[in-house]
């Protein structure tokens, strides 16, 4: 029986030492492309297979995604993993979970681990991806595709998202066929995403075009979190009698609840004295009472949308022509949280 051999058989036989065999595996990128060979070539003559990794630099790419979210515990990334999980499926691929915690510095480190993982292409979701990641997309070997964001970097990056202006300018148009004309937005933070401005521009964009003006004291900013649509929803109510409104859309659904639990708490009732919208349709915006009008984003298309781009841009790079952003369709779901008035 020969024995298995090990990462310093390697190293000898390529000639380097063993931390650079590790690097290698690890970190593909920080190794001279002939070295790589050289390590990729010992490998493959001594059988040494020790993970997905290894496979992966042998092949040059492997049959696993890498994808970076902003933070697992977000009700919407349930939604988009199903749609990225079930075509991953379809097509015999794995997905590697990389949770930046809402860290600009670890989704830079995200790319990198993923990078040494040797992922055929990368996922990265719902944070804007700016000017500060052209290095290290440059340095990647894989394609990168956006999902439910869009890029303000050099490098060109396909996106596939909904039409943020559009969505929150028909929560507008809809809230204004009820008979609102006093409404109030709790908005996503400006400085922190471009998701956040895209749909205050849609709101703002919805009363101008209804002959509405517009109001600073009827908006209030929330990071998409239920106690931040808590809080939001006090800050509004501190003014109502001054500034006062009918109807609150948000630009989350966890917004949306936390302002009616809001609302409750402090003797209001959802929708015969304020009517509330929300944005994403999650599943929890069924189960509550009163049942949540929101905007859908299709979450499931998006996620398949994206494997399917990226399984595609593997074996055969894009053209230009082909890189770009696309909208897929949104829809208002009509329930209870909204009335009529006169």
């Amino acid at each position: 029986m020969s024995l298995r051999a090990t990462i310093r058989d390697v190293a000898r036989a390529a000639g380097v030492s063993a931390a650079t065999v590790s690097r290698a595996l690890n970190r593909p990128d920080l190794v001279d492309p002939e070295t790589l060979e050289r390590v990729r070539k010992a490998m493959e003559e001594m059988s040494y297979q020790p993970s997905a990794i290894a496979r992966g630099l042998s092949a040059r790419r492997s049959d696993t995604l890498g994808l970076i979210v902003p933070g697992i515990t977000d009700f919407f990334f349930n939604e988009l993993y199903k749609g990225i999980d079930r075509a991953s499926q379809q097509h015999g691929m794995k997905v590697l979970l990389y949770d930046s915690e809402h860290s600009r510095e670890r989704a830079f480190e995200g790319f990198s681990i993923l990078s040494g993982y040797q992922v055929s292409g990368i996922i990265f979701t719902s944070k804007l991806v700016t000017e500060d990641y052209d290095p290290i997309l440059q340095r990647l070997n894989v394609p990168v595709v956006l999902t439910l964001t869009q890029s303000a970097a050099k490098t060109p990056l396909t996106a596939f998202r909904i039409d943020e202006v559009r969505a929150m300018f028909d929560v507008v148009a809809y809230l204004v066929s009820r008979g609102h004309r006093q409404i109030a937005m709790i908005a996503g933070k400006l400085w922190d995403d471009r998701t956040g401005e895209l749909r205050l521009e849609g709101y703002r964009e919805g009363l101008r075009h209804f002959g509405i003006e517009y109001c600073d004291a009827r908006v209030e900013f929330g990071q998409y979190r239920f106690d931040d649509g808590y809080q939001a929803m006090q800050r509004l109510l501190e003014r109502i009698h001054d500034v006062p409104f009918t109807a609150v859309c948000a630009a989350s659904d966890e917004m949306a609840l936390g302002a009616i639990r809001c609302l409750n708490d402090h003797g209001y009732q959802v929708p015969e004295d304020i009517s509330v919208m929300g944005f994403d349709d999650l599943p929890i915006a069924r189960m509550v009472t009163p049942r949540l009008t929101t905007v859908a984003q299709p979450f499931l298309e998006i996620g398949e949308a994206a494997v399917k781009w990226l399984i595609r841009a593997a074996s055969q790079p894009p053209s230009p022509s082909e890189i770009g952003d696309y909208l897929l369709p949104h829809r208002l779901v009509e329930r209870e949280s909204v009335r009529s008035v006169t």
